[in-house]
């Protein structure tokens, strides 16, 4: 006896839903990358790594 198998227009939406979300995910990266950017002559561990060296940890 053949076991039930999920309809194809099910297996499409949930292949569509996990592309949204990836994509989404990528926008989010972006934007968090183009933030950091902008906010770097603000970034105080990147000061204290630049003044005391490595050995140094906020």
């Amino acid at each position: 006896m053949p076991k039930h198998n999920k309809k194809r227009s099910t297996i499409k939406r949930k292949h569509r839903r996990m592309k949204q979300h990836a994509d989404d995910n990528k926008a989010k990266t972006l934007d968090r990358k183009q933030l950091l950017k902008e906010y770097d002559p603000y970034n105080i561990r990147k000061w204290a790594f630049e003044a005391f060296g490595e050995g140094y940890k906020c």
